[in-house]
């Protein structure tokens, strides 16, 4: 019973270890979703999670998996440095983006260099909203395997410029109420006070400021808020 407990504490501590490191590691490697990462980053956050895993439970040679995830990250902390300050480092640890299309031409080559099929490429063309080939003036594939498209002159929406309207300068909108607290910070930010926010609330139909779980506004002063609901 006793070996069962110290062994049931050691696997504790060496978990709680390898979550702190395995945090520490996310820190440094910035915020970039999976989407954003090149294939190093998705490979080397891969392996990572594996020896944090191995550390949680290696008992006898804890420090081996920990060496390893300490290297891991000082390596991926100087290739990410290393490609911040220089433009040819930051080429050649993620690559160059690459043009799959132009002229509304589709390059066989680069479809080959790439190791994207047609039928790939029409496919993720289709889920960016373009069922015809012609709409599409230029495809490029970026660094962490999106393709972006360019769509041709006459198959752009037309914007408020094109048609000769004017509009209201944008402006970001501010949470107010969130999960029913009120965000005071925003709240001055948005150039507003408690007065100005209960007349919105009741121009909404809504009397107390508790019954509120999101509220928001922006600059121009346009307002939403609405009541928290229990049903699903």
């Amino acid at each position: 019973m006793q070996q069962f407990l110290q062994e049931t504490g050691q696997v504790a501590l060496t978990s709680l270890l390898s979550l702190v490191s395995m945090f520490v590691f996310t820190r440094l490697s910035g915020k970039r979703q999976i989407s954003q990462m090149s294939p190093f980053d998705y490979l080397n956050a891969v392996t990572v999670g594996s020896i944090a895993a191995e550390m949680a439970t290696n008992l006898e040679s804890w420090y081996r998996p920990f060496t390893a995830l300490v290297i891991y990250g000082a390596v991926t902390r100087a290739v990410e440095y290393t490609a911040c300050k220089s433009i040819a480092m930051r080429t050649f640890w993620s690559g160059r983006s690459m043009i799959l299309m132009k002229n509304g031409v589709i390059s066989k080559a680069n479809l080959q260099r790439a190791s994207i099929d047609l039928n790939e490429f029409l496919g993720q063309a289709r889920l960016a909203g373009y069922f015809d080939p012609n709409e599409i003036e230029t495809a490029i594939l970026e660094n962490n395997g999106q393709i972006s498209f360019l769509p041709a002159s006459t198959a752009r929406p037309a914007t408020p410029k094109d048609l000769g309207l004017r509009t209201e300068p944008a402006s970001a909108w501010y949470d107010l109420i969130l999960d029913g607290r009120l965000m005071e910070d925003n709240l001055k930010s948005a150039g507003h006070d408690m007065r100005w926010l209960q007349e919105q609330l009741h121009k909404a139909g809504i009397g107390q400021q508790s019954e509120v779980f999101y509220a928001a506004c922006d600059k121009q002063n346009r307002f939403f808020a609405c009541r928290g609901s229990e049903n699903g």
